[in-house]
């Protein structure tokens, strides 16, 4: 009986088909595409002009539904993003994190992240702030496993930085 239902068209509900593999990271490559048209040089991207880019795109009279799911989700399509990016626009964007009054609340995806760029050394000194200011045990974790000195996986810079936030939030924790 199940099968029936399921085979015969007319009695099954419409169930939309997923999009292909790739498909949207095509779309946010797309936007990707639209941010250096309209912000050439890296400098110029802000969020305020990401915003506008945004506005622009929801106000186009045919928009796929990929390309409006990066609309509504453009910090994501930014974050992942990243690694194709700029130092200077990773780094824009895990300040933007940190101005959030919850930051803890990003620490599912952005831990991981900022613990990558670190490594790779991509907008390394607020990704690490970023990390401080989550003020969570898993960010603690990924600063102490950055602060690793020798032969731990962040420069020796962006290793001392992460001791130095590290010490900051034992202080914080101990009070005066």
């Amino acid at each position: 009986m199940v099968t029936v239902l399921l085979e015969d068209p007319a009695l099954s509900p419409h169930v939309p088909r997923p999009p292909a593999p790739g498909l949207l990271w095509h779309a946010w490559e797309e936007f990707h595409r639209a941010v250096g048209e309209s912000m050439p040089r890296t400098s110029d991207v802000t969020w305020s002009g990401v915003d506008e880019l945004v506005r622009a795109w929801q106000d186009r009279p045919q928009l796929y539904p990929l390309q409006r799911h990066v609309v509504r989700h453009v910090e994501a399509a930014m974050l992942a993003l990243i690694p194709t990016l700029r130092d200077d626009i990773a780094d824009s964007v895990f300040r933007w994190l940190a101005l959030d009054p919850d930051p803890g609340r990003f620490v599912e995806w952005a831990v991981e992240l900022a613990e990558r760029c670190v490594t790779e050394d991509i907008g390394a000194d607020s990704a690490l702030e970023l990390l401080g200011a989550m003020r969570t045990s898993k960010a603690r974790t990924a600063l102490q496993r950055l602060s690793a000195k020798p032969n731990g996986p962040a420069t020796w810079q962006n290793a001392e930085a992460a001791q130095s936030i590290l010490f900051d939030l034992d202080s914080d924790a101990t009070g005066p």
